[in-house]
């Protein structure tokens, strides 16, 4: 699986949803994890502008230390977003991760 940077340039993020665990096992609860052993979550993003009628808002996976707490309708930023084919059991689609979901008026660590 490669991933592929996306350019944020000329794109704005709007929170759609409140952000969910990633879960590995329902019958368990057990929360997936990335290879730093943080939890893992996914949040629907409506970038913005965005002419794609059918299908406006991407679900982005980031990791936190603790249970993510951000609002619906903020503008945030995914910090490394990038985006990656994915396909399992006879199934394929477009996926999305980021570093970190930040607020939008917070700038990236030099």
């Amino acid at each position: 699986m490669r991933n592929i940077p996306v350019d944020l340039s000329a794109l704005a993020f709007i929170v759609a949803g409140e952000p969910e665990p990633k879960i590995v096992d329902r019958a368990t609860g057990e929360v997936k994890k990335d290879a730093e052993g943080r939890d893992l979550y996914t949040i629907p993003l409506l970038p913005k502008p965005n002419d794609d009628r059918r299908n406006p808002v991407i679900v982005v996976t980031f990791p936190s230390e603790n249970f993510p707490t951000i609002p619906e309708g903020v503008q945030v930023r995914p910090v490394g977003l990038a985006a990656f084919y994915w396909q399992m059991n006879g199934r394929a689609g477009l996926g999305f991760r980021a570093e970190a979901i930040v607020p939008a008026q917070a700038r990236a660590a030099a």
